[in-house]
């Protein structure tokens, strides 16, 4: 768990400073990172995360629409700002003004997507055995870590930092707060994966069922991302040469992780 959030947390530190240092540069290019991203999310969903969150529930489901639905009130309130949706915030806000709800909708959303990482030494590891996946690594044999979730939430965390960056950019939120912010929400991973973990370590008789309704939720989650990436970012709502060449490059990176 510690070792997973201070990676994630200094992903989402490097996609802040990038931007700060070349952030017209890499935003010309953020929508093939961002397919990328969402091709690799698409391919573990469907080779990884699918087959393991019906091993711990049949009925996953129904959890699966519920993330669903829920990452869509969560993109109403940041305005799409998980998928590379920058451009509402090009006109300098001269107020510097927080955007309060976006800001929140956005840490809720790293939040909830990192618990499953703080779950998987409190599950039964035979649901595992089942499946021919070698991605989960014992370090030190303090925790185990599904390294394939991981890899995708660092694909998707870096160009989110950086497009956080730049909205508050464009709000004219000054510079203090810009990295205070992003210092907060690099953190919101490790309160993530906390919680979780409390949870499951409780005396509550409902907590047991925690891990199959939080992967559930999370492959909802990742599922709205992962398409709306893929189908409306770009000039157009179109896919080009290059998106369609980096797409098919996350596909079969997540093929090969997943074999």
């Amino acid at each position: 768990m510690w070792i997973a959030s201070l990676i994630l947390f200094l992903i989402s530190i490097a996609g802040a400073f990038v931007y700060d240092r070349f952030g017209s540069l890499l935003r010309n290019q953020l929508n093939l990172i961002l397919a990328f991203g969402g091709a690799f999310l698409i391919g573990i969903i469907f080779n990884h995360l699918v087959p393991d969150a019906y091993a711990l529930n049949p009925n996953a489901g129904y959890v699966v629409v519920l993330g669903f639905l829920l990452q869509g009130i969560l993109e109403y309130l940041s305005q799409g700002v998980e998928h590379g949706h920058a451009h509402h915030y090009e006109t300098k806000n001269s107020q510097g003004n927080m955007p309060w709800a976006m800001y929140f909708s956005l840490c809720l959303h790293a939040f909830i997507e990192a618990m499953p990482l703080g779950s998987h030494e409190h599950v039964d590891q035979n649901v595992h055995m089942h499946h021919d996946h070698s991605d989960h690594v014992h370090l030190t044999g303090i925790e185990s870590i599904d390294l394939t979730l991981m890899l995708g939430l660092i694909l998707h965390k870096f160009p989110v930092a950086l497009v956080l960056m730049s909205m508050l950019d464009a709000f004219g939120v000054s510079r203090s707060r810009q990295w205070t912010a992003l210092v907060f929400f690099g953190l919101t991973p490790l309160l993530g994966m906390l919680g979780f973990i409390n949870l499951l370590q409780s005396s509550l008789s409902w907590a047991a069922y925690l891990p199959q309704y939080a992967s559930g939720l999370l492959i909802g989650i990742l599922l709205h991302i992962s398409t709306t990436i893929l189908f409306e970012t770009g000039d157009g709502h179109r896919f080009n040469r290059n998106k369609m060449l980096v797409t098919i490059g996350g596909l079969a990176l997540a093929f090969v992780v997943t074999a």
